[in-house]
């Protein structure tokens, strides 16, 4: 069996929890999992929310015989939605945890009795008067059952609840300090116990409260929801809410099977119940970690974060200094082998672009290309690391993930599914083959974030070295003909005239007019006209073989300046050029012919040489061969 599991921010405590309780049944049946997942909450910048959640329009549900849904994770409701018009599309079943969905399997865990009775315990039980809640986020509805609840026992209770004595944070610590600061600064009473939906926000009301000179519990109760590591093992205790996670990852597998199986599978809610301990003013019976257990934990932990913090410290230095494409490649190889990484793969998106006429496949970090915020229809991975090695991998289908090489060679494999990209940008995405590193440690996460950044650098450093680029043929290169303009020509010059002198060459200069331009002007129309000035500069280029420079001087006039040439290579280059505006004309269809005078100076190149003045001889030569040309001309038709 091979299944999806769509799940944002799993390294939190509860998320990590339910993907513990899947994986654990999927192992047992050898069934592979792929955990799609990505970290974006309602704080974050909305484009940056947009590459994150890309994620999740990647897999082709086709492909999976089953899905798990924890769409209660994921911040932005219309991806929510497009999700869940995929699912559909798909008519594969999926279990959604939490929310009730039409057409789907259910399993759920019941918000409403935990909060019930820690209302009712702070309020018969301590005496609470004033109780504020720190909730989650508006539109998530784990958090909107939550306060719903709260609010109901307090009316209950016959204490309806002020607006001021309700904070709407993101489930991190950092909105609890938010909420005490919001609370401290109503017009309201301080409360004498305060309620926050999960124990992360509840850990960061309990410091701010600190900070304020408020203890907990003797000015403050306080309590949580989630029954995280970090508030058991916090002193005081953090009271809460105990949720049976792993139980409820477990059951969504289970239903999925008995569904693939035949069976009838009716929806159902798990039971949360309250734990009582010290925040809230009770001795309590939540049980810390053993003391060696949680020190060897600690000490364990301590390894971790110092050596994945000079890992994404080093990274991040590094990754910024890459120039190229295969730098940044190298670098992450590099910190790859320090890691402890069973598989790990590289996706990138593949454009096609057209560059000059020709078609060339290019990885969408190296081309200066608009925003692309879609995976590409087919994927390249530039890295990938398996059992110590590493190799590349060419173009293959977006469909299949990664390529079947890859995932052949065993069952009950989990596969962590993460989106490479910046703001909304995206670049492709990288996979964790057997590694819970995604899952527990949010450092790895950083470290995805560094390849990011050094993708984006890199694209910009592209774009701008394709907006100098362009700014310099527009500086140098005249726009109607290509060839270079009077700044390009005598940007360039000098370095002809330092061979010249190096060689002890002679200078060449031809000065060439066109024949007619006036009358194809005012017969034709300038757009003819500007037509005519580009078959002479074609032509130009085309005799052009030796290195000479050619320059647009003005207008209908041309300047080619080489070294080495005598009269007798003066007349031969003259030549080619007759042959090049004969060949023109012979398949050009034109009313008119291509025609021009042309005149040239040869001269040693002297110190400190007047290159215009130079010019100057060969232009007065090409003026004295188109006066012998138009008198020649006079006389033909007498």
């Amino acid at each position: 069996m091979k299944i999806a599991v769509l799940v944002a921010g799993i390294r939190f405590d509860s998320q990590r929890r339910i993907i513990s309780g899947i994986l654990e049944k999927a192992a047992v049946d050898g069934t592979d999992v792929y955990i799609f997942t990505c970290d974006s909450w309602t704080y974050s910048v909305f484009y940056h929310n947009k590459g994150e959640t890309a994620i999740f329009s990647l897999p082709d549900f086709c492909d999976f015989d089953g899905i798990i849904l924890h769409g209660d994770t994921i911040s932005d409701q219309e991806v929510v939605k497009s999700v869940l018009a995929s699912i559909r599309k798909s008519h594969v079943p999926c279990v959604s945890l939490n929310i009730r969905h039409s057409g789907m399997l259910y399993v759920g865990m019941e918000n409403a009795y935990g909060i019930t009775e820690i209302v009712n315990h702070l309020i018969k039980v301590h005496g609470a008067r004033r109780i504020a809640f720190i909730s989650g986020p508006k539109e998530n509805s784990d958090a909107t059952g939550r306060l719903k609840a709260f609010k109901r026992a307090m009316a209950d209770n016959g204490m309806p609840v002020p607006r001021g004595y309700v904070f709407h944070g993101d489930y991190h610590p950092n909105s609890g300090k938010e909420a005490v600061r919001y609370f401290s600064e109503s017009k309201l009473a301080f409360p004498d116990a305060i309620v926050a939906a999960n124990d992360e926000m509840a850990l960061g009301a309990f410091y701010e409260l600190e900070q304020r000179g408020y203890t907990v519990p003797g000015d403050v109760l306080l309590t949580g929801y989630d029954c995280a590591v970090s508030g058991r093992n916090h002193d005081p205790q953090i009271t809460s809410v105990k949720r049976p996670e792993i139980e409820l990852g477990g059951r969504a597998y289970e239903m999925l099977k008995e569904f693939l199986s035949g069976k009838e599978v009716q929806g159902e809610d798990l039971l949360c119940t309250p734990v009582f301990t010290q925040s809230c003013g009770c001795e309590g019976s939540a049980v810390k970690q053993d003391g060696m257990l949680l020190q060897k934990n600690y000490v364990q932990e301590r390894i971790h974060l110092t050596t994945y913090s000079e890992i994404i410290k080093s990274s991040s230095a590094d990754f910024t200094g890459a120039m190229t494409f295969e730098n940044i490649l190298e670098r992450i190889r590099q910190y790859l082998k320090m890691m402890e990484i069973e598989e790990f793969y590289l996706c990138m998106c593949v454009v096609d672009e057209n560059f000059g006429g020709e078609i060339f496949s290019k990885i969408n970090a190296e081309a200066a290309l608009p925003d692309r915020t879609e995976y590409s229809p087919e994927i390249c991975i530039p890295i990938v690391y398996r059992k110590g090695q590493f190799s590349q991998h060419g173009r293959f289908p977006k469909r299949d993930l990664l390529p079947d090489e890859y995932t052949r060679d065993g069952k009950g494999k989990y596969y962590t599914v993460m989106p490479v990209h910046y703001q909304k940008r995206c670049y492709g995405y990288c996979v964790l083959g057997n590694s819970r590193l995604m899952i527990d440690s949010e450092l790895f996460h950083i470290f995805i974030m560094n390849i990011n950044n050094a993708l984006e650098n890199l694209r910009r450093q592209n774009m701008l070295n394709a907006m100098v680029e362009r700014l310099n043929r527009m500086w140098v290169y005249d726009t109607l003909t290509g060839i270079f303009n009077r700044a390009g020509f005598f940007k360039f010059a000098p370095n002809i005239i330092k061979k010249a002198r190096k060689k002890g060459d002679n200078l060449f200069a031809l000065f060439l007019d066109l024949d007619g331009l006036k009358t194809v002007n005012d017969r034709y129309g300038h757009d003819e006209g500007d037509a005519f000035i580009k078959a002479m500069a074609n032509v130009l280029s085309q005799v052009h073989r030796h290195g000479e420079l050619l320059m647009r001087y003005g207008g209908d006039e041309f300047v080619v300046l080489t070294h080495g040439y005598d009269h007798e290579d003066a007349a031969d280059y003259i030549r080619q050029i007759r042959k090049g505006i004969d060949e023109y004309n012979q398949v050009s269809n034109h009313p008119y012919v291509l025609d021009a005078s042309m005149g040239y100076s040869i001269m040693a190149p002297v110190e400190d040489l007047d290159l215009e003045a130079f010019i100057e001889m060969a232009d007065q030569e090409m003026y004295k061969a188109k006066k012998e040309k138009k008198s020649k001309k006079q006389k033909e038709e007498i």
